[in-house]
């Protein structure tokens, strides 16, 4: 696989932040990128004006990473210009009824042609509680091709439209994907988790729940904000105080997927960031020692890849507002460059890995 990352602060003037972040491009075949929300429509177009003939997908996002770089108002951009089949689609509609674009999923995988060493990497528009939609739809297709889905929702900075974009193309309410079949070798895919379960706190079983608004009306037959507060040791008043420190991990076979809690209803039930069903095995969670779990992943990276190529981080907002806060999201960055090599990342409001959406985990797709 041959490519090229470019980085660039975003300014006024469009076509200039497009000309450095690319200039050292030349033929790109597939061009993966992330910008802040305001600039993100325009950046769309002039990279796809500018590489006509390249899959150009991307997202708005909110913090754009490289093993170099954290930054909050950054064009991140990588083309990839060997090493590599791909062909990518749109599904319409993500709020609604997005199976009915199923075929476009179909077409790309058969344009690809090759299910080993194969991804399909996706981008959704946030906020619209529609990623467990967009996963059903693209599962409905690549499950039985044992083709695995990596990626995030979009971000924005903190009010207004999350964005997708498609060669140049930007829709709200879509989802982008793209199928990636690696020439050179297998992808991997891990996940990091920095959370634990909370010691002593029995297992929260919802009840009553409103799935399409992602609302748990019950824990154990009480209110939900109840007895999340009763788990806390605090009232229900106080208990919003411990939000993002604090979430539900729903319980998925052998799977902890980090559930972040959003607000309270006035009926004392709880909203989340992602879906819960009836009758899920909630657990309360905790702060593990985020330092010692990112050696413990970068020591599981460096053992299964010991040449990695390059690699997609989606890194959860929280995550990063939570890195940034103390000092540690520089050194983060390049820590996890010295066992992925080079790298970019963003961070949104939520990831998406095989049938799952979930929040405040790190998500690293790593080619070989």
């Amino acid at each position: 696989m041959n490519y090229n990352i470019g980085t660039c602060h975003v300014g006024s003037d469009i076509k200039q932040t497009v000309s450095e972040a690319v200039v050292d491009f030349d033929n790109p075949k597939l061009i993966i990128f992330n910008a802040p929300a305001d600039k993100f429509t325009e950046i769309a177009k002039e990279i796809h004006a500018r590489f006509p003939r390249a899959i150009s997908m991307g997202l708005s996002t909110i913090v754009g990473i490289t093993n170099k770089s954290v930054s909050k108002n950054e064009l991140v951009v990588c083309g990839i210009e060997s090493g590599v089949v791909c062909a990518a689609d749109i599904l319409d509609d993500i709020d609604k009824y997005p199976i009915r674009y199923a075929s476009r999923v179909e077409k790309c995988v058969k344009e690809v042609g090759n299910n080993r060493n194969t991804i399909c990497l996706e981008f959704t528009t946030a906020l619209l509680c529609a990623e467990e939609s967009v996963l059903s739809t693209l599962n409905s297709v690549l499950l039985t091709k044992n083709i695995p889905i990596v990626g995030g929702s979009a971000g924005n900075g903190g009010s207004g439209e999350t964005y997708v974009a498609l060669n140049g193309v930007v829709r709200p309410k879509t989802a982008v994907f793209c199928i990636i079949h690696n020439e050179s070798g297998p992808v991997h895919i891990f996940k990091e988790n920095i959370y634990k379960p909370v010691k002593g706190v029995g297992d929260m079983i919802a009840y009553k729940v409103d799935i399409k608004n992602r609302i748990v009306k019950e824990y154990n037959r009480t209110p939900a904000a109840e007895a999340y507060a009763k788990a806390l040791g605090v009232s229900v008043n106080a208990s919003a105080n411990y939000f993002d420190t604090h979430p539900l991990g729903r319980v998925a076979g052998n799977e902890l997927l980090i559930t972040a809690n959003k607000e309270i209803t006035a009926d004392n039930g709880v909203e989340y960031h992602a879906r819960i069903y009836n009758n899920t095995r909630m657990k309360l969670l905790e702060p593990d020692d985020y330092k010692k779990v990112n050696q413990q992943t970068i020591e599981k990276i460096r053992d299964k890849v010991p040449n990695p190529k390059f690699a997609i981080m989606v890194h959860c907002l929280a995550r990063s507002l939570l890195f940034m806060n103390e000092g540690y999201m520089s050194e983060y960055v390049r820590l996890m460059g010295g066992c992925l090599g080079n790298y970019i990342g963003f961070s949104g409001y939520g990831e998406q890995f095989g049938q799952f959406h979930f929040n405040q985990t790190a998500v690293l797709t790593v080619f070989e």
